[in-house]
């Protein structure tokens, strides 16, 4: 069993050495198939030059490697900011916080609610900040709040 384990343990470094190097080959080619393969790119752009000269994306595609995602670091978004229904209007409630005790029972509330918030803390005070469309359902809240002797104002939301 000694002698087993005395062996084992090169045969099994020796295979791993071996997976190794075979992995690193098959990764990395040698360097004169990437220079037949830039021959090959280089036939393929001269081609093309000719007819229109292709984006960076398309010099690209030319490659063999599939599978690949490029990132992207540019995104365009255009919106049709005419056509903003002026019926909606949104919103603001602005809770300001004593204490962890006021901001707990806020939360327990919330929890009930679908409204999402934005907790703003400077040193010792904290408010909270809730945007919605839904005006019964902000004065529901406010009147629940009440209960508890937390004080919050309801506004129709400004954007600046």
């Amino acid at each position: 069993m000694r002698r087993a384990a005395y062996w084992l343990f090169p045969i099994i470094a020796i295979a791993v050495a071996i997976f190794i190097v075979v992995f690193m080959v098959q990764i990395n080619p040698s360097s004169s198939l990437e220079s037949e393969t830039a021959h090959e790119n280089d036939t393929n752009v001269s081609v093309s030059t000719n007819e229109e000269a292709p984006g960076w994306l398309k010099r690209l595609k030319l490659t063999t490697d599939t599978g690949y995602a490029y990132p992207v670091n540019d995104v365009s978004l255009e919106t049709d900011s005419g056509s903003l229904d002026s019926k909606v209007k949104r919103y603001r409630l602005i809770v300001n916080l004593k204490d962890s005790y006021e901001f707990f029972c806020l939360k327990q509330e919330l929890k009930n609610t679908t409204f999402s918030y934005l907790l703003n803390q400077n040193g010792e005070s904290m408010s909270v900040v809730i945007d919605s469309n839904d005006d019964t359902g902000l004065t529901n809240l406010v009147s629940k709040l009440k209960t508890y002797q937390i004080t919050a104002t309801l506004s129709p939301y400004k954007e600046d």
